[in-house]
């Protein structure tokens, strides 16, 4: 799944401490309690998606919203009608 590859590689970096270029940075990456749904109802916009299925594997989809200066995305995976779980996570 490539969000877990994602989150493996961003915790790997941080434990890590260093980094291999100047183009790497700690980014933050914290969970909000919020879902994504609750985001939607108090004003967030998704600003881009993307829509993710290897074969045999369940489908992965990440949002990224943004309101006023802030920037949280939103991923889901094998999302069923009425049965959707989003894990949403603050960038700044």
């Amino acid at each position: 799944m490539k969000h877990a590859l994602v989150i493996a590689v961003v915790a790997a970096t941080a434990l890590q401490g260093t980094f291999a270029s100047a183009q790497e940075a700690q980014t933050r990456w914290a969970p909000i309690e919020q879902s994504m749904t609750a985001l939607l109802n108090e004003g967030w916009r998704i600003n881009s998606h993307t829509n993710a299925q290897e074969a045999g594997q369940i489908n992965s989809f990440s949002f990224v919203l943004s309101k006023e200066s802030k920037v949280v995305i939103c991923m889901i995976d094998g999302p069923q009608p009425n049965k959707a779980i989003s894990r949403c996570r603050a960038l700044n």
